[in-house]
């Protein structure tokens, strides 16, 4: 796989299973960034989401940390189905060729919606920009 996503629970389970003796979120990532792959054409990157907490993007053996968008706790009605909507915002711009940084961008806008939300539902008319 070119893309690994995750969260941050996902992440420290499949770090323990493997064996790697660390939680270390950003250490996890690089891990899972630098394994094998099969075919060798792109590198591998992993983004790992926490919640409330910054999205840690791990290639090259590097981690980049991007905010999300605050939301207060009032606000928060369902987290079911913030992951999925969260890989959809990102790979919405990963097609269009866009940069990490603004897929990440789509994928917290993506995430925030639908967690104001009861169940996994969208607006009709979404404002992202």
């Amino acid at each position: 796989m070119d893309y690994v996503f995750g969260n941050e629970t996902e992440a420290r389970t499949f770090s323990r299973v493997h064996g790697w003796e660390t939680d270390d979120v950003e250490q996890i990532a690089i891990k899972i960034s630098e394994l094998p792959k099969a075919i060798g054409t792109y590198k591998r990157t992993t983004v790992i989401t926490q919640g409330a907490d910054p999205v840690v993007v791990a290639e090259d053996g590097k981690v980049k940390k991007y905010p999300v968008i605050p939301l207060p706790k009032e606000k928060l009605v369902d987290t079911n189905g913030a992951g999925d909507a969260f890989v959809g915002g990102f790979i919405s711009q990963l097609v269009h060729g866009k940069a990490i940084e603004e897929c990440v961008r789509a994928g917290c806008y993506a995430s925030n919606v639908v967690i104001q939300r009861s169940g996994c539902t969208y607006p009709e008319k979404p404002d992202f920009n």
